[in-house]
């Protein structure tokens, strides 16, 4: 008789390989058009994630529905390892169903996802303007991302799936209770004051929401994502910001408050390292970032950089906020891919060179030393080794053949590809502009 053999998917994940702002949402949407999976799950973060994505005339920017929202076959999972600002995950629905996509049916959320109260924001805010009094900012987008983790890891925090039980009035209660005597603390210590009207407009508006959530689909996702792939059918994990923004492997403290890279799948999302296949990295044929903290690759030029800013349309999807602009940094990408495992990236903006010359960091500078090991603090960085190469102009916008790339956009795909020899890194695509086909294969048919 034959044996019963049990079915295994697996599972892909796609994270930013720089400091977040890579246009991994775009990615993501590539990848779950080729029918290869079922679902895609985020994993960790929260609201301080924006993802742009583009189909035709629709443009929508999510911050925790996962971006397979625009394919309305693909299940939406949000891991336990995310916090959820319930505010914006119901506006965000509301958005999608006005767009034509109703995604509650094929939304599922961990019951041990945290929640972001009403009052993390502003603790967020409280906590930013204190350290500012000390000349240090980090540059949050104050979405309480922050102190909802801090909670979590305090074991004071709430889960979504305690808005289930009858004493969660009870925990949310004491929880505030808490938050205020916090915020009455900032208001003394360091003179940071929130009107009360606007502390009760936002409770207002939180439970508005939270009487929606209680609409939704909270599960044990852990349990749903196992059975899905014993099924056979495979998941892609969507990371959010940067390896370079990682809480343990970035410019700490100038970093997000959770792990980004893909080991965190596992934790972020309850299955096996088992199921994971390939990890797919993204950059930019550039290098921005965002906040606060060092950034060595950043173009001293003002004027280059402005003319990045602009052509790059550089401006955080989140808050609006100008991006710093560099050229490719070649020796933090190292560190990334050395951390993630990448073995496939996708490189986009490559339509955006506004120079006739480019240049690429290859290494970090110590006063004379050339570092050999990523910096604890960039600051320790005084200078970086660029190698200057030819740009390739604006004329690659919208190609979407290989065969009609320039010859100069193609010496740079070249170049990095060699750089990159020592991981065996496959080059999947590089994007040439916003929408869906502005895109073509490199070392993929």
């Amino acid at each position: 008789m034959e044996k019963n053999i049990e079915k295994k998917g697996f599972i892909d994940c796609l994270v930013g390989l720089q400091w977040g702002d890579e246009g991994k949402g775009k990615n993501i949407d590539e990848l779950l058009s080729k029918g290869i999976y079922s679902g895609v799950a985020r994993f960790q973060g929260g609201a301080n994630a924006g993802h742009t994505l583009k189909f035709g005339q629709i443009e929508f920017i999510g911050h925790i529905v996962p971006s397979g929202c625009l394919q309305k076959d693909i299940e939406l999972y949000v891991g336990n390892g995310v916090v959820v600002d319930i505010i914006s995950l119901v506006k965000e629905i509301s958005e999608l169903k006005k767009l034509g996509f109703d995604v509650l049916p094929r939304l599922y959320i961990s019951n041990r996802a945290k929640l972001v109260s009403y009052l993390h924001p502003f603790l967020d805010q409280a906590e930013e303007f204190s350290r500012s009094q000390d000349g240090f900012k980090i540059g949050t987008t104050s979405r309480g991302i922050g102190p909802a983790y801090s909670d979590s890891r305090s074991r004071r925090g709430l889960l979504l799936g305690d808005i289930l039980f009858s004493d969660f009035d009870q925990k949310f209660d004491s929880l505030s209770k808490m938050h205020m005597n916090l915020l009455k603390m900032y208001q003394t210590d360091y003179g940071f004051e929130i009107p009360t009207e606007k502390i009760d407009e936002a409770k207002i508006k939180w439970q508005a929401a939270l009487t929606e959530l209680k609409k939704m689909q909270i599960c044990d996702l852990s349990f749903l994502i196992q059975k899905r792939l014993r099924e056979g059918k495979n998941i892609l994990a969507e990371g959010a910001q940067g390896i370079m923004l990682d809480i343990d492997y970035g410019d700490y403290p100038n970093v997000t408050s959770s792990n980004t890279l893909p080991a965190n799948v596992c934790l972020g999302l309850g299955v096996s390292h088992k199921y994971i296949r390939n990890i797919y990295g993204v950059i930019k044929a550039y290098t921005t970032k965002v906040g606060g903290g060092d950034f060595p690759a950043r173009i001293k030029d003002e004027v280059v950089e402005k003319m990045f800013q602009e052509q790059g349309h550089e401006f955080g999807a989140t808050t609006g906020r100008a991006r710093m602009c560099g050229w490719l940094d070649l020796f933090a990408l190292k560190y990334a891919i050395g951390l993630s495992g990448t073995n496939k990236i996708f490189i986009n903006k490559a339509d955006i060179c506004p120079t006739d010359k480019i240049k690429v960091v290859l290494g970090y500078k110590k006063g004379d030393k050339i570092l050999e090991e990523f910096p604890l603090r960039l600051n320790e960085v005084t200078d970086v080794n660029t190698e200057e190469i030819l740009g390739w102009g604006n004329a690659n916008y919208g190609v979407s053949l290989k065969e009609n790339v320039s010859p100069a956009l193609t010496s740079y795909l070249n170049y990095i590809k060699e750089k990159l020899s020592e991981f065996k890194i496959e080059i999947v695509s590089v994007g040439t502009g916003p929408d869906r086909e502005h895109s073509f294969n490199w070392d993929t048919d």
